[in-house]
């Protein structure tokens, strides 16, 4: 049976929006059919801010996959496309990150969904809202709207006119 996920995408390295581009038929092909797409948004880097501004995007599909199998396959596509992780907030290719599966919550050793930064983080929460404002956190039983009026995080996310 599938399930609707949402994923955020980003990057700071090489072209991000052809990158991005790129990305869209395998993950189609490798997790499922993409619902919806929010525009594509830029930001400064977040963690460590000594580095280029980062493009972000947020997606919504259906899977048929589990949440272990889709973290993999998540993880191989970033490979795929030259992701090297060698330390948090780097500068990257690609960046991958499950936000919620359905309704579900998972703690594990290598997964945790939903994403644990997303109500501190506004390059997520803007994206989001445009698709999905009244989807609720299974934690913190609020919505993405209200999550975003309530997110600490000061920086400025710039919609990119395409």
């Amino acid at each position: 049976m599938a399930t609707n996920i949402y994923l955020s995408l980003g990057g700071n390295l090489g072209n991000t929006l052809e990158i991005f581009k790129n990305v869209y038929p395998i993950l189609e092909k490798k997790i499922g059919p993409i619902l919806h797409f929010s525009s594509i948004y830029q930001t400064k880097a977040w963690g460590n801010t000594h580095q280029a501004d980062f493009l972000n995007q947020v997606l919504k599909l259906s899977t048929e996959l589990n949440p272990q199998e889709l973290i993999a396959q998540l993880l191989l596509i970033e490979s795929e496309l030259g992701r090297v992780r060698k330390q948090q907030w780097e500068a990257r290719i690609i960046d991958l990150d499950i936000l919620f599966y359905g309704h579900q919550v998972i703690q594990e050793s290598n997964l945790q969904i939903p994403h644990p930064f997303l109500p501190q983080r506004k390059f997520v929460l803007i994206p989001l809202t445009e698709i999905a404002p009244n989807l609720t956190h299974p934690i913190l039983q609020k919505d993405i709207h209200t999550l975003l009026l309530a997110c600490p995080d000061s920086s400025e996310v710039k919609k990119l006119e395409l």
